[in-house]
C-alpha cells in the first residue's frame, strides 16, 4: 500500500472517530485538506518546489499518524525568559495558563472550537490553500486539536508569550497545529523554539496560520534546534488585512532535513511584511527555505532577508517568489539571499523569482553565494588576529545581520551565544 493512501485512511478514520462527517466549517476543511493531499500525493524531485529537497524520502513506508506512544523531553533553554510560557507535547498544550493579560485567550483548538465555534470557523484554514502545498493539506487533515493563541481587538501585549515545544516523539509522524490571531489594532510577540531532543528521530509536519487585522501587528520569531535526525516540515500561512505589520525571524540551528514553507497573502493596502531566515548547516543537513509573498493590493511593502552558513556535507536551499498582481500598484518588494561555503563538499541553491504584473512597483531580488572574503581576512590578520578569531569574527558579523532584526534583545543574546558556540568549531 502507497504511503500517501494508508495516511489517508488513517486520516478518514480520525474524522470518523470525532464523529467529523457532518457539514461544520472545521470537519468540512479537514476533508477538503484530505482530499488535496490525496490528489497531490507526497512530492517527488519531479516537483519544481521539490527539485533540491526529496522530503518524500523521509516519509518511511510504515509511518504512522498513530506511533507516537514514546516521547522525549528537549532541553528547557529560554525558560527563563520574562513572558508568558507554553509548553507542548507534539504539538497540544501541556497545560493552559491559569493568569493572561486581559483580551488574550490561549487554548486548545478543540476547546475553542466548543465555546465560539462561529471564531474558530472564520479563522481557521482563512491563511491556508488546501492545494498549494502536500504537507501543509496533509497536516490541516491529520490535526484532530492544536493551539489556540487570540489577542482582541485593540490588545497590546509588551512581554512575549514563549511557547516551547519540548516534548517530541521518539518516531512517528506528529501534525501540530496552530492558529495565531490579532485582531484590529491589537500586538503581540510570539517565541516559539524547538529545543534539542537526544534520540528522537521524530518527522514534524506542522501548519502554522497567523491573522493579522486591520492596524494589528505581530513579531514572531522560531527558533528551531532538533537533533540531526528529525525532520521538520514547517508549513506558515500568513494573512494581513490592512495597515497591519508582520515580522518573522526563522532561525535553523539543527535538524537533520529542514523545510520551511512561507506563505504570506498582504490582502489589505498599507501592509508592512518583513521575513528574515538564517540557518547554520552541518555535517549532512539540508534546510530548505521555500517562500512566496503574494501581493494582492496596493501600497504595500515587503522586505526578506535570508542568510545561511554551509559547512561539511551539508546543503542550503533558498527559493523565494514575490507575485505582484495586475491591480496592485506602488509595491515595494525586496528579496536577499546570501550564503557562505565553508567546504567543498558543501551545497547551496539559489532561486529568487519575481512575477509581477503591475507597472508602478519597486522591486528587487538578488542571490550571493560565496566563500569568506580574502582581503577581509587579511585585513584582519594585520592587525594581529588570529586566523582562527578572525574568521570567527567575520561568520558572526554575517550572521549577525539577520539576529539583530529581532526586536526582543533577550532572544537576541541568547542567539548570540548559540552562534558563537556553533560558528566557532567551523572556524579553524
Amino acid at each position: 500500500m502507497q504511503i500517501e493512501q494508508k495516511l489517508f485512511e488513517e486520516i478518514n478514520a480520525r474524522l470518523q472517530r470525532q464523529g467529523a462527517t457532518g457539514g461544520n466549517g472545521w470537519a468540512s476543511t479537514r476533508r477538503l485538506a484530505a482530499g488535496a493531499f490525496q490528489e497531490m500525493g507526497l512530492p517527488t524531485k519531479r516537483s519544481e518546489a521539490y527539485k533540491y529537497t526529496p522530503l518524500a524520502k523521509r516519509v518511511a513506508d510504515d509511518l504512522s499518524l498513530e506511533n507516537l506512544a514514546d516521547t522525549t523531553r528537549a532541553d528547557r533553554k529560554l525558560e527563563d525568559l520574562e513572558g508568558i510560557h507554553l509548553s507542548t507535547t507534539n504539538g497540544l498544550l501541556d497545560t493552559t495558563p491559569s493568569s493572561l493579560p486581559q483580551g488574550v485567550t490561549i487554548s486548545s483548538l478543540a476547546d475553542a472550537y466548543e465555546s465560539n465555534r462561529i471564531f474558530v470557523n472564520d479563522h481557521l484554514s482563512r491563511a491556508f490553500v488546501a492545494d498549494r502545498d502536500a504537507f501543509s493539506s496533509l497536516a490541516a487533515a491529520a490535526a484532530e486539536d492544536g493551539i489556540l493563541i487570540h489577542a482582541a481587538a485593540g490588545t497590546r501585549i509588551d512581554t512575549p508569550i514563549v511557547i516551547h515545544h519540548d516534548s517530541v516523539a521518539i518516531s512517528g509522524l506528529v501534525q501540530p497545529r496552530i492558529l495565531v490571531v490579532a485582531d484590529k489594532g491589537a500586538s503581540l510577540n510570539l517565541v516559539e523554539r524547538f529545543g534539542h531532543a537526544e534520540g528522537s528521530s521524530v518527522f514534524e509536519n506542522r501548519i502554522a496560520e497567523m491573522i493579522v487585522a486591520d492596524g494589528a501587528s505581530i513579531d514572531h520569531v522560531l527558533i528551531y534546534e532538533r537533533s540531526q535526525q528529525s525532520t521538520f516540515v514547517n508549513g506558515l500561512h500568513v494573512y494581513q488585512e490592512g495597515s497591519s505589520h508582520y515580522a518573522t525571524n526563522t532561525i535553523t540551528l539543527g535538524g537533520g532535513m529542514v523545510r520551511n514553507n512561507l506563505h504570506f497573502l498582504p490582502d489589505g493596502e498599507e501592509c508592512e511584511t518583513h521575513l528574515n531566515g538564517l540557518y547554520i548547516a552541518r555535517g549532512s543537513m539540508h534546510v530548505d527555505n521555500h517562500t512566496f509573498v503574494d501581493h494582492a493590493k496596493p501600497n504595500c511593502e515587503s522586505n526578506e532577508l535570508f542568510k545561511g552558513i554551509i559547512a561539511d556535507s551539508a546543503t542550503g536551499v533558498f527559493n523565494g517568489k514575490i507575485l505582484v498582481r495586475q491591480d496592485s500598484q506602488k509595491i515595494n518588494a525586496y528579496q536577499s539571499s546570501k550564503s557562505i561555503v565553508l567546504d567543498r563538499s558543501a551545497s547551496v541553491y539559489a532561486k529568487p523569482e519575481l512575477e509581477i504584473y503591475a507597472d508602478d512597483v519597486r522591486c528587487s531580488h538578488g542571490a550571493t553565494t560565496g566563500e569568506l572574503d580574502e582581503d577581509a581576512l587579511f585585513y584582519l590578520r594585520a592587525r594581529g588576529i588570529a586566523p582562527e578569531d578572525a574568521r570567527l569574527l567575520l561568520l558572526e558579523a554575517f550572521a549577525r545581520d539577520v539576529v539583530d532584526l529581532i526586536g526582543h534583545e533577550p532572544v537576541r543574546d541568547y542567539l548570540y551565544t548559540r552562534l558563537h558556540t556553533l560558528l566557532k568549531a567551523h572556524a579553524s
